[in-house]
């Protein structure tokens, strides 16, 4: 069997210079990437935003909430329903679009010719979150769920690739290219003008860094602050020393200072991901012990009491009303304990029979009552 070509994205060069290991098991290997709450969310908000644009574009609309509240998510981060209702309130699309493209596609030959994107000839491929025309200018849209907005943008080799694809791909008489940054948590936006001068070299620029790539031998791990978001930590040769007791808690060399390093820098990026894998497991197959304790769902019950209501109805059950407004902080808790005082336990079952319960589940560690 003729042994497919490799070939290449920013994603991919920028995982190699962050980590060759991550990027011989990802990419070489075909490792499966173990996901993050970071990776899900991303992924997540970008394509209901992409179904929402092309909405948009399909029926002529510049918004439309009701189409957007109906938008549901099953186990994402608790973060991607906020980022999604702080986007669709915000968002209006754009007057003014010629050509719009939503989620393009783009694959370019080694000759850096345009072709398709699963072509047996793509040598470089780059996807583009919303691109279109205005006159001579070619605007580019890059969704981003990064927690921290830069207060300027610089030109680097990223955005310089997505003008240089749009315009050799899409609007080759395109005279500027607006690159405009979407920062989806805050709505905020952040813009770079790119000029012809800005794109010329990003040919020559790729053919170095795949070059380098396709010379290395030996793809080292670099431990550093991409471990534990590479998702490939538990093949990690250093990742496993780092684990190796040591004397971490009063290192007397400079080896041992490094490995205690090493080791807290690998616990502080694996904790959430661990967690996030643990109760992934528990809802499927149950809790579980260990030693004295369980780890497992805990259920809350809170009740959404309307004060009229619950006054109300204390007042007709014989209470004095100076009796009654302490009762005011309703939660459950403090209406069972004023009630208690009051010697009218009898009470709180049927005013908790009218109010909305909520039920929340916590997955954790508590003492164990009895075995599982």
């Amino acid at each position: 069997m003729t042994k497919k070509p490799p070939s290449y994205s920013f994603s991919r060069l920028d995982l190699f210079g962050r980590c060759p290991f991550a990027f011989q098991k990802i990419y070489v290997e075909k490792i499966p990437r173990a996901a993050s709450d970071a990776l899900i969310t991303g992924s997540t908000v970008h394509e209901v935003v992409a179904s929402y644009l092309e909405h948009l574009i399909q029926h002529s609309l510049v918004t439309d909430w009701a189409w957007a509240e109906k938008q549901g998510f099953i186990d994402v981060p608790a973060d991607v329903p906020e980022i999604w209702s702080r986007f669709y309130n915000n968002f209006i699309l754009p007057p003014g679009m010629e050509a719009p493209e939503v989620e393009k596609k783009l694959a370019f030959t080694r000759a850096w010719e345009p072709t398709e994107f699963f072509a047996p000839d793509a040598y470089f491929r780059l996807v583009v979150d919303l691109t279109y025309r205005q006159g001579g200018l070619a605007v580019i849209t890059d969704w981003k769920s990064n927690r921290v907005v830069p207060a300027t943008v610089e030109k680097d080799l990223q955005l310089r690739i997505y003008g240089w694809g749009v315009q050799q791909a899409l609007y080759p008489d395109a005279q500027e290219i607006l690159l405009r940054l979407h920062f989806l948590r805050y709505s905020a936006e952040r813009e770079i003008l790119l000029l012809p001068e800005d794109l010329s070299t990003v040919p020559q620029e790729l053919e170095a860094k795949i070059a380098v790539i396709e010379a290395e031998k030996h793809f080292d791990p670099k431990p550093g602050s991409f471990c534990g978001w590479c998702g490939v930590t538990a093949h990690c040769p250093v990742m496993a020393q780092a684990l190796v007791p040591v004397e971490v808690l009063a290192p007397a060399t400079r080896e041992q200072a490094e490995k205690a390093a090493t080791l807290l820098l690998t616990l502080q990026n694996l904790e959430k991901e661990l967690a996030a894998r643990l109760k992934e497991w528990v809802r499927d197959q149950g809790a579980i012990q260990v030693g004295d304790l369980i780890y497992g769902p805990s259920i809350a019950t809170s009740y959404d009491l309307d004060p009229r209501a619950v006054v109300q109805f204390l007042l007709e059950a014989g209470l004095e009303r100076e009796t009654v407004w302490p009762l005011l902080n309703l939660t459950k808790t403090g209406l069972e304990r004023g009630l208690k005082k009051l010697r009218r336990q009898d009470l709180l079952g049927q005013v908790l029979a009218n109010a909305t319960a909520k039920t929340t589940e916590r997955i954790d560690f508590r003492k164990a009552k009895e075995e599982l």
